[in-house]
């Protein structure tokens, strides 16, 4: 696995992009972490036996105290951002372990989602790819001989996430409103028409998601995956671009997109490493996934 060069430096913007962005939506735009704290059949029991306060009273006292403490956590993930353009340095190289709580933090965030939406499974593995981003750069500094192992995580998280897209295009949960919204916007298609296409990406992403695990087809579905998960991270941008609104509608669209940056470029530096000459000891292991 290369240790310098574009490919380092890649991966680098590919992990700080995501936890500044993640960070930046937390502080300026809120969490779904706060529909968490406010699961009321999971916290009104203890609340009320614990500090004799009712559900109602407790909801309005720590609202501003949950807003100061995703503030601070917005603002931490974006100190946290920094981390990966000083690993390398000789005197920080600890600090590749502030990976692990930036992991925690992202973990929580993807929890809250998936609690937020039911439980549906589509949200479950959706954002498996971009939690998986900094254990991915954990990996990379760390054991940075052993690409085969690195290929395989980022393989099967790129995998889940393009997985989760499809459950939601293809209709095997409730289209979101955003996603036809963006697709008849951008493409002037009516309602059916919009889902009609989504449908079809959706088995595309299925298809690329197995592709992936499968030597004849590894290039193809992974030069898709980039394709596709760049095009639809621009889409936030290109959908609610306005020259009348605030920043022309790039805050927090921008952000939107800078978040989604592990869609496309794991899978681009994942083929990157398989295009690469194989060696006894790493690439070939890899490139057998």
């Amino acid at each position: 696995m290369p240790t310098k060069g574009w490919w380092w430096i890649a991966l680098q913007i590919c992990t700080s992009s995501y936890l500044v962005a993640r960070g930046y939506l937390t502080w300026r735009w809120d969490s779904p972490i706060r529909g968490l704290v406010w699961k009321e059949k999971w916290w009104s029991p203890s609340v009320e036996r614990g500090g004799g306060t009712r559900w109602s009273e407790f909801a309005n006292q720590s609202d501003a105290l949950i807003t100061s403490g995703l503030t601070t956590t917005g603002i931490l993930l974006i100190i946290l951002g920094v981390a990966p353009w000083v690993v390398r340095l000789s005197r920080f190289t600890k600090l590749v372990w502030l990976m692990i709580p930036a992991t925690l933090i992202v973990f929580v965030d993807g929890f809250a989602r998936w609690v937020g939406k039911g439980y549906e499974f589509g949200m479950a593995i959706e954002h498996v790819l971009q939690i998986g981003t900094p254990i991915l750069f954990l990996l990379a500094c760390l054991r940075p001989e052993f690409s085969g192992r690195w290929i395989r995580v980022a393989l099967i998280l790129s995998a889940m996430t393009f997985l989760g897209h499809a459950f939601y295009a293809i209709g095997f949960h409730t289209v979101p409103l955003n996603f036809k919204m963006m697709t008849q916007g951008l493409l002037g298609l009516s309602e059916k028409g919009a889902i009609n296409l989504l449908i079809v990406a959706g088995w595309l992403d299925i298809v690329a998601a197995v592709g992936v695990f499968f030597r004849v087809t590894q290039i193809p579905s992974l030069i898709y995956m980039i394709f596709w998960g760049g095009l639809t991270a621009l889409a936030r941008v290109a959908s609610n671009f306005d020259r009348s609104a605030d920043f022309f509608g790039l805050d927090p669209w921008l952000v939107e997109t800078l978040v989604r940056t592990p869609h496309w470029l794991i899978p681009l530096l994942v083929l990157v490493l398989l295009k690469k000459k194989p060696s006894p000891n790493s690439f070939r292991e890899g490139s057998r996934v």
